[in-house]
């Protein structure tokens, strides 16, 4: 203990550190890496109230830091800094819209208040850092700490922090203090969670709507049924848009800069002495290559086939020790052998076929339609036979659309994958011969062994992955900027005709709400803020990888969809009613089968399974498995019912259902007024919860906003 409180200066800086970041994880934190405009340290404003740089770099640290402990990653890359960014700056601006509403109502903190804050009610990790051994919390030493003069600059930032927190406190406060919750809102929360019924229940679906069901609504009925139900399609503003995309691929010259590092990663890994019995050296080398050099995770001693090298042979001839730049499953990788193994009874086969079908749809060939497939199998043979090409036959006349595509090409595998017919004839083949005609269940195929290999080799290695570089990324973004100008004089249409650019036009509506389109808030930004016609500053779309421009061809204002575009719906909505309608005799038929016994009688006596009753549990308000959602009409008849009765047919919206109340459970006034206080708060904190977040969110709908992260 006497160490302990000698100590208190470093503990104590140690503990304020993690109290500050307690407090900025709560309220949230950002950092940016663009460069401010205006007053200097203001990154935005909302209505003429600054964002500084201060407080966008606290939120960005706190999303970055929940970011990497969600992904488990030390560092994020360049796409989820970007969406760090995004969230960041939504963050910052709800701040600031609530920072000034603080201002407005003028709420201040007491120096008091501050001191009960830190005085006698620090955080559980601070507070635990004060308590000895025998789980005694020694305030004492706590408030010693604070008030020590060494820790002045410290003690001063976390009042600071308090008095922000205190603040924020009081104005939810403030904006919650008319929230009430009336008698009736906790019963009703309460009955929704704790009352249950079981009961039996008999389907009498209503069949999958058909077009041509859809065809016979009239078209003054869908019209009608519109008019009248408007309210059921209204739409906020959307905006249309159009745009051209300059992906971020890596060229030839990536590929080769990345062959080039390759190459010298192997020479220097080839200089490292090999020894069978001792490969610790190679493999201490090549982790600190990978470390240096790899974005792929290292992996030590590990074996690999031809079934991951694929087209790459160069490892066919290879030996222990030999050092090589080979491709594995896509990936340019550096490698050393440490181990060549002969697996004489796993081989694997280089096989590639042609496959001639039976027509789609056929599961059993008549004897003439068989013998017709294998003439023109024959026929495929003869050609090869005669000198044909494999790989533009297997193109343009094999049945197998895996394959055909890559020449018949089905890669390394061993002969598990072919029918038992197949392995001894494929086993027993010389390189380039070919086998067949041979039968299988979907036709005939021709194959070809093209190589064959029992070799595995135990290896270390470093993968690299080609990435575009700088001057790939800064060409891309130089042809955005020029076909930006070019549709800025021409016309965007024109422009990309001109170049020979696709433009995406069929793209959904941006609406505010939602995720937002590409995943940038700052593009939906300029979206609501352009006029019609207007064409984007080239965006880069670090998800996608690319690079667009785009022109606002469409403002869709608020109010109803057309009604073009629900017609389908609407349709579809009443013939499916229809339909429920066209049930009601069945339904009558089916309940005057039951009478007031058992509902499994009604499948019994009118010889239809379909009519076998299901067992649910239901709450006044739950849809349940087994059932349609938002058929609450068995709901409200199971609330009102007495139990043991059988229902009439009961309309629904998918069908009609007959339903007997096998039982029920009704808390008792006595254990609402028990459970209330607990219930009261609970829907407390979502009416707080829900005020606020729709209050800020109506606040940044209607708010202007200045964003000077990307301005120059």
């Amino acid at each position: 203990m006497t160490k302990m409180r000698d100590s208190m200066p470093v503990v104590f800086a140690v503990l304020a550190g993690i109290f500050l970041l307690m407090i900025i994880f709560q309220w949230g934190g950002q950092g940016t890496i663009f460069e401010p405009k205006g007053e200097a340290g203001t990154l935005g404003l909302v209505n003429g109230y600054p964002i500084t740089q201060k407080d966008y770099n606290k939120i960005y640290e706190t999303v970055t830091n929940e970011m990497k402990t969600k992904n488990k990653e030390t560092n994020l890359n360049e796409s989820d800094e970007d969406d760090a960014s995004d969230k960041a700056w939504d963050q910052a601006v709800s701040q600031a819209i609530e920072d000034h509403s603080i201002e407005q109502m003028g709420l201040t903190v007491t120096d008091q208040e501050i001191r009960d804050v830190l005085f006698y009610n620090p955080p559980a990790d601070v507070k635990k850092t004060f308590t000895d051994s025998m789980g005694h919390y020694h305030q004492d030493w706590y408030i010693k700490a604070l008030r020590d003069p060494r820790n002045d600059s410290i003690t001063r930032s976390m009042e600071a922090d308090a008095r922000g927190q205190i603040r924020h406190m009081k104005w939810q406060q403030a904006m919650a203090a008319t929230i009430r919750v009336t008698d009736t809102e906790a019963f009703l929360h309460y009955m929704t969670d704790s009352a249950k019924a079981i009961l039996q229940v008999i389907k009498i679906p209503a069949p999958e709507v058909t077009p041509q069901m859809e065809h016979q609504v009239s078209e003054k009925d869908i019209q009608s049924y519109y008019d009248s139900h408007t309210w059921l399609y209204h739409q906020d503003e959307q905006r249309k848009l159009q745009f051209v995309r300059f992906p971020l691929v890596p060229n030839g010259r990536d590929t080769a800069l990345v062959m080039e590092t390759a190459n010298g990663l192997k020479a220097r890994l080839a200089e490292v002495p090999y020894s069978k019995t001792d490969t610790a050296t190679i493999d201490t080398v090549a982790k600190e290559l990978a470390q240096d050099y790899s974005d792929a995770p290292y992996s030590p001693h590990r074996l690999v086939t031809m079934r991951e090298l694929g087209n790459d042979t160069s490892l066919l001839s290879a030996k222990a020790g030999d050092a090589a730049v080979v491709t594995i499953q896509g990936k340019i990788t550096v490698l050393r052998v440490l181990d060549v193994f002969d697996t004489s009874s796993h081989t694997l086969f280089r096989v590639r076929h042609i496959s001639i079908g039976y027509p789609l749809g056929v599961a059993v060939p008549t004897p003439q339609m068989k013998d017709s497939v294998l003439a023109v199998a024959n026929q495929v043979l003869q050609q090869l036979k005669n000198g044909a090409d494999f790989a533009e036959l297997a193109r343009t006349r094999s049945m197998d659309p895996r394959t055909a595509g890559k020449g018949g090409d089905m890669g390394w595998e061993d002969t598990a994958i072919f029918p038992l017919t197949f392995r001894p004839l494929i086993g027993s083949a010389t390189n380039g011969e070919l086998i067949g005609p041979l039968e299988s269940p979907r036709g005939f195929d021709i194959l070809q062994v093209m190589m064959h290999t029992r070799t595995v080799w135990g290896i270390v290695s470093l993968s690299l992955v080609v990435k575009p570089s700088h001057q790939t990324l800064e060409l891309e973004s130089q042809m955005a900027n020029i076909f930006r100008e070019q549709a800025q004089k021409i016309g965007f249409d024109k422009a990309a005709s001109a170049a020979g650019y696709h433009v995406i036009a069929n793209a959904p509506p941006v609406s505010r709400k939602g995720a937002p389109i590409f995943s940038s808030h700052l593009f939906v930004d300029w979206v609501f803020e352009a006029n019609k016609d207007d064409i984007s500053t080239p965006l880069k779309l670090l998800k996608s990888g690319s690079i667009i421009v785009s022109q606002l061809t469409q403002i869709i204002p608020a109010g109803p969809k057309p009604l073009a575009d629900v017609k389908s719906q609407i349709a579809q909505d009443l013939a499916l009613r229809k339909a429920v309608d066209a049930l009601a005799p069945r339904a009558q038929q089916v309940r005057a089968a039951i009478g007031s016994g058992d509902l499994s009688v009604a499948a019994t006596s009118m010889a239809d399974p379909s009519l076998a009753p299901i067992t649910v549990l239901m709450g006044p308000a739950e849809s349940v498995n087994g059932l349609p959602t938002s058929e609450y009409a068995i709901n409200n008849w199971a609330f009102s019912a007495e139990p043991g009765t059988v229902s009439p047919p009961l309309k629904g919206e998918h069908g009609y259902y007959i339903v007997k109340l096998m039982g029920r459970t009704i808390p008792t006034e006595k254990e609402f007024e028990a459970a209330k206080p607990q219930i009261v708060k609970q829907v407390l904190q979502e009416k707080e919860q829900r005020v606020l977040m729709d209050w800020i969110d109506n606040q940044k709908q209607h708010a202007t906003i200045e964003d000077y992260r990307f301005k120059r």
